[in-house]
């Protein structure tokens, strides 16, 4: 399992804070989780022998919180989607993925920008592949960056790491 893991417990807490929702999915040996937050903060869970809505208080979330190998969201970028698939896949049980969908307050320009420098300070390989970026991280983990423009000013993404 990715050690992404980790991020699940406060990504499912903070998903309240997004303003219009958000959804959390994990898919592991026993059974698939998902958790959806709507924008009134009541959050709905179901996974094997569970299906409970409760309405949680707001706790927010920032780009600050979520780090692959030192790289973060763009500032101000909110956490709209967060799936781990953390499946074993046969002979290596230290694999997964991750994938996590945001929006930026910032041109696609100016997020493809600080997304390349930013990935390339901490080591990544990637080279462009669409609005976004397709390579590895600085520790050889398989990475996906899609990018698309949300307005003038806004911008969308989808990063994606693991196998």
């Amino acid at each position: 399992m990715l050690r992404f893991t980790a991020l699940a417990l406060p990504l499912m807490l903070a998903a309240c804070g997004s303003p219009g929702g958000s959804n959390i999915s994990i898919t592991g040996e026993e059974g698939n989780i998902a958790i959806a937050t709507d924008a009134n903060g009541v959050t709905s869970v179901k996974m094997p022998g569970v299906d409970a809505s409760i309405k949680l208080p707001k706790i927010d979330i920032d780009e600050a919180d979520f780090d692959v190998n030192g790289v973060k969201l763009y500032p101000g970028s909110t956490i709209k989607d967060f799936n781990l698939d953390a499946s074993d896949t046969g002979t290596d049980k230290h694999k997964g993925r991750v994938g996590i969908a945001f929006e930026a307050p910032a041109s696609l320009d100016k997020v493809q920008a600080w997304f390349r420098d930013n990935m390339a300070k901490r080591g990544f390989k990637v080279s462009a592949q669409g609005n976004g970026f397709a390579g590895t991280t600085n520790d050889g983990e398989p990475v996906t960056l899609e990018l698309s423009a949300d307005g003038a000013d806004k911008a969308k993404g989808k990063m994606t790491v693991g196998s």
